[in-house]
Formats: C-alpha cells, structure tokens, sequence
C-alpha cells in the first residue's frame, strides 16, 4: 500500500443556545431585637451569588441567594446627626430557578450569571419590618462539547497522485474549569488621628492585573480597590478611597503540563470591613473566591476530501461535524460621557462619596471587519445632601439606564453572520457636579471580544486504499485485526460489506459498538458485492 493516512481524535466545542430571564424576588426583612426602629431607611444593598448551574433538557438551571444590607437612619434621634445602622442578612433571598435553553442537554458545559437590575422596598407601619422586591436577570449560555475522528493529513507515494482538500480551524475547548480561594486578613489605618465608629459600606472591586502560565502552574495576580463610607468619631459621614488596598496572588497547578492555555479569570470577593479594636481604621476579612477556565486554544486540519489518480483508488468515509472556528478576538478600552439629574423626590447634593456602575442591554452586530457594539450604563450614586434637615444628610440614588455607549471594535476577518462573545468590564467613574440636582459621569470601560464562526462540515473521518478485485478470490479469508482496522476499512479492502462481515462473525454484535480489537481473528466472505 502506498498511502499513508493519519486519523487523530480531535476535541472541539460549538454553541447550543444562550438566552436570558427576567424574575421578582421577594422578601420580608425583620430588624433584630435590639435595633432601634427605622427612621428612613438610606439603601438596602444587594449581593448576588450563582452556587450551582446545571444543564438539563432544554434548559438551564439555577440556584443561589442574595444578601442584602440594610443602612438606615434610626427612628429616635436626637438634635445632631442621625444615628445610623447597619443590618445584614446574609442569603435573605434563597432562588432556584431556570433558563430556556433549546437544545440543551444533561452534562453539557454552562456558563451562567446573575445580574440586579433593580430593588424596591416599602415599610411597613411598625417601623421594623420592611417587605423587599429584587429585580434580576438570570443568563445562561450552553456549549457540547465533542471529540471527532478525522483525517489531519494524507499522503501517497509516486507515481501514484491524490488530490486532498482540507480545512484549518482555530478551535479553543474548555478543558477545565478550576476554582480556589484566598482567606485575606488585612488592616487599614485611616490617615492622620482620624477616628472610625462605623462602616456603612465598602464597595470592594477585585482587579486581575497578570496571568502567568507555566509548565507545573497557573498564577493569577491583581489588587482590590476599595471604597469607604463611614462614620467618624463625631457620627459624622465620610468617605475615603484605597486603591491597591490589597495585592493577592494565587496559584494552582497546571494539569494539563503545558503552556499554550488560554486563562479566563473570574474572582469574587466574600470580604467583611469591621472598624479595628482601636478605632484608628478598620480590618478587612473573608475570601476571595477564584474561578479560572481554562482553555486549550489550537489549530486543527481536517480533510474533506480525498481522489486518487494514476491507478490509486481510494474510498474514504465522511460525517457532518459542528464546531465553533475563533475567527479573531480583540480588547479595546474606550469611555463614555452622560449627564444624569436628579428626581424631585431627592433632595440637592452637597457633596458626591462613591458611585457603583454596571453595564446594561448590551447588543451588538458583526459586520466586515468590524464590531459595533452598543448598550448602556446604570449607576448608583451615594451622596451628601444639601439640605437644611441636617438630620437626613445621606442618600443613594440609582441612575437606570443612565449612560448610553457606542463602540466600533476593528477585528480583522470578521464578516456578518458570525457570533461573537462579549465582556465590559468597567474601569474608573468620574463624576463632577455641574450643580445641586445634576452630574456628569464620564465613565472608562475596556471591551473583549471573541467572535467565531459556527462551521458544520463533512469530513473525512477514514480512508483507506482499495486494491484491484482479484479475479478469482477466495471465497473466505482470515484475517488478524490490527491496530487502526476498522470493519468499514476492512470491508473496503476486500471488497465485501458490513453486513456480511457481520453474519459472518456473529460474536462482533455482542460488542458495544461492535468495536474491534487488535489480535481479533475475523472471517472475512469474499463472493460478495461491495456495499
């Protein structure tokens, strides 16, 4: 025989569906015993967790809960500044929930989020029961994952000549997913004599900063920044930033003993801020959570078809596959400029202490070249009020919908029809107040794209080189299975069928799948027609 085949298994993904649900979630919150009851309630804070997500058929599931943090004004204050109080309630709201996903199945890859899109409160007449409605947006995405027989390569000796066309993809697998977390203890001073009585909100935000891949590990390193709302000594509020409050590095171990992995990242913060035993800042405590996927990004080639010529006959054998090509991916930083303004029932700003930001209705459409993407920006501003009942000086205002954005990423060979993966990540919010009841937010946030292609192709999956009919064969011959036989393979060497391959050797059906091992011994009918 003079052709030379290779057949390799080849592990490639391609997307099922992906599809997002909107729900209400409802609570009822009870203030301790020894709380003083609620004057105004100033925000109630939501933090929202995915434990588990699960394909099913045709579906996504969910579960999970929400925490939230209740900061309020006491009702029986007296002349000064308002006493202010925290209550937490960790998984106030438990949910287990789904997301239709046509086509999904039981074991396949998910990926899934959860997102706040708005919390509306009323309390009740006592002053200490206060009935919570919490917005949210569950969104799932589902991949198969399969491997694939192919030929990546054939060959033949002259004089003999074979015409082969093939296809190259880019393909980019999840091979794993690994989770690991940090426990983080760390104290903070506040600068100067300045002295802390109370933490009413720390806004943590975990920033990656390197990914490092190596032979035996993978290493991920970044910083949080943190920002402070707080009571001082006097009861008055303050706020204050910490930038790189605290660097971390974690490293787990590089299973897969190679480099070329893409890492995608994902950390969050489970993070408690307490005012120190001194009072002279505040401690922070808890972990940080680590989720890294990990995927195998290479370049295959399959062939889809194979001719001899020159007096070589092959026969081959194809199968539709579905994959997903990466066509090109790309991140792009930009900014985004709005002016927002407040409602009537706020009262004027004196002066801004944070601003939360996410992003909201995100779309966008691949063109030649190019991605536009476009969506818009929600915001929650806590400020100082301005305002001559010194005793209601705080507020939070959520701005929905607030920014609106426009970006045009230029991704090379990108065409229409193509389907492309997209995360925003926010960066720096600025705000400057023009006046008492409006804000400018200029806003900077870097986009990552990955667009692919979905390819459904028929493939070679084997071939084998068939030799001239004898013109007298035997009517059976024996023959010991090799390595890379397969009963089609044989079947084509000797010019029989399947079928009478089968009949012949009965015992091969009590295989699953009627898979044959090398050293078999099989009886092989020659007097019959090829199928």
């Amino acid at each position: 025989m003079s052709l030379s085949i290779k057949e390799e298994y080849l592990k490639v993904e391609s997307l099922v569906g992906e599809n997002s649900a909107q729900t209400v979630l409802q609570t009822t919150l009870d203030l301790p015993g020894s709380a003083p009851s609620i004057g105004r309630i100033v925000w109630i804070k939501p933090t929202a967790v995915i434990s588990d997500a699960a394909a099913a058929a045709d579906r996504v599931s969910l579960a999970g809960y929400i925490d939230l943090k209740l900061v309020y004004a006491a009702e029986d204050f007296e002349a000064g500044p308002p006493s202010y109080q925290v209550a937490s309630y960790r998984q106030a709201i438990t949910f287990s929930d789904y997301v239709e996903v046509t086509g999904a199945e039981e074991g396949m890859p998910v990926s899934a989020k959860v997102e706040l899109l708005g919390l509306e409160w009323a309390l009740k007449s006592d002053q200490r029961t206060v009935d919570v409605d919490v917005l949210v947006q569950f969104s799932a995405r589902v991949k198969q994952q399969h491997q694939i027989q192919a030929v990546t390569n054939a060959s033949v000796k002259p004089p003999k000549k074979l015409a082969v066309e093939e296809g190259i993809f880019t393909v980019q697998p999840l091979l794993k997913t690994a989770t690991t977390a940090l426990s983080v203890e760390r104290e903070l001073a506040l600068e100067g004599e300045e002295q802390i009585k109370m933490v009413l909100d720390a806004q943590i935000r975990p920033r990656i900063e390197a990914v490092q891949v190596e032979q035996s590990q993978i290493t991920v390193s970044g910083n949080l920044d943190l920002t402070l709302i707080y009571l001082d000594a006097e009861g008055h509020v303050q706020s204050g930033a910490f930038p790189r409050a605290y660097p971390f590095t974690v490293s787990i171990p590089n299973d897969a003993r190679y480099t070329d992995l893409t890492v995608k990242p994902q950390v969050t913060a489970d993070l408690k801020v307490d005012v120190n035993s001194a009072g002279s800042g505040f401690a922070m405590s808890g972990d940080l959570r680590f989720k890294l996927d990990l995927y195998e990004a290479k370049q295959i080639r399959m062939v889809q078809s194979l001719n001899g010529s020159s007096g070589l006959v092959v026969e081959s054998r194809t199968d539709t596959v579905m994959l997903d090509h990466v066509v090109n991916e790309k991140s792009q930083q930009a900014t985004a400029q709005g002016v927002v303004e407040l409602s009537g029932t706020y009262p004027p700003i004196r002066e801004i202490l944070a601003c939360e930001g996410r992003v909201a209705n995100v779309d966008y459409r691949v063109d030649d070249d190019k991605v536009y993407v476009e969506g818009v920006f929600s915001l929650e501003v806590t400020y100082l009020a301005h305002t001559e009942d010194e005793h209601k000086p705080l507020f939070r205002v959520p701005f929905s919908n607030a920014v609106p954005f426009q970006q045009v990423i230029a991704v090379g060979g990108v065409q229409p029809g193509m389907v492309a993966e997209l995360d925003i990540d926010i960066g720096q919010i600025t705000l400057d107040l023009i006046n008492r009841e409006t804000i400018e937010a200029d806003i900077s946030y870097r986009s990552q794209v990955k667009v692919i292609e979905p390819v459904q192709r028929e493939i070679v999956v084997e071939a084998v080189e068939v030799p001239p009919l004898e013109e007298d064969p035997p009517t059976i011959t024996y023959v010991f299975v090799h390595e890379k036989d397969t009963l089609w393979k044989l079947s084509r060497q000797y010019h029989t069928s399947l079928e009478a391959i089968l009949e012949a050797n009965s015992w091969l059906r009590e295989r699953e799948p009627m898979r044959l091992l090398p050293g078999d011994k099989l009886c092989i009918p020659r007097k019959t027609l090829t199928a």
